[in-house]
């Protein structure tokens, strides 16, 4: 079942995201404000295609883990959702590879869609989080300042450099199926993450 908000909009104003070495820019919907933005919870059938390591990023504040709307793929709002157990449908949804790209930067892969976790719009209060194809662009890098799995912030990258933009939860809200977004790195609960670890047993 699609959910349509934000990023899917049709009639929404695109922006650019900054694409490394080809100076092209790959046009985005802007989407409403990350904090009004909440869905009901449903999950389609997810069929786990890709090997390798998946984890959960899960948020220290409010136990909640990040899930792409279904069907997962680019442009896909990522929400926050209770943490599912292993072996469902919902933890491939859930399920994130973190790639090490050099010293604390990192991307991450969404299992049930090979598509990336991507910072919209700018490093601004608000920016929306969603996926994205993979690619070498850097609203896909995120500094943890330190090396995972750990528990750590998640700084983005866009433009390559630290921009003082960390993932947050809107209002540390507790709500299921509300949108991340990017907010000014505060030190607080709704920005510390989980990360590169197993799912805690039932």
């Amino acid at each position: 079942m699609n959910r349509t908000f934000g990023l899917l909009a049709p009639a929404v104003a695109l922006t650019a995201a900054a694409i490394a070495g080809t100076g092209a820019a790959a046009a985005q919907a802007a989407p409403a404000p990350a904090s009004h933005v909440v869905a009901s919870h449903v999950v389609s059938h997810v069929v786990p295609h890709l090997s390798g390591v998946f984890q959960p990023i899960r948020n220290v504040g409010n136990n909640l883990c990040l899930e792409p709307t279904t069907p997962a793929g680019p442009n896909s709002p990522v929400l926050q959702e209770p943490c599912a157990q292993s072996g469902t449908n919902e933890a491939i949804l859930q399920g994130w590879e973190t790639q090490q790209l050099g010293g604390s930067t990192y991307k991450f892969v969404n299992q049930a869609s090979g598509a990336c976790l991507f910072a919209f719009v700018g490093a601004q209060n608000g920016a929306p989080m969603g996926l994205d194809t993979c690619r070498t662009v850097s609203n896909e890098e995120f500094d943890a300042h330190t090396t995972l799995p750990n528990v750590s912030v998640l700084e983005s990258k866009i433009h390559f450099s630290d921009t003082g933009f960390c993932m947050d939860v809107p209002g540390a809200s507790t709500t299921p199926g509300l949108q991340l977004q990017l907010f000014n790195c505060n030190g607080t609960l709704a920005q510390r993450w989980v990360v590169g670890f197993p799912p805690p047993t039932p």
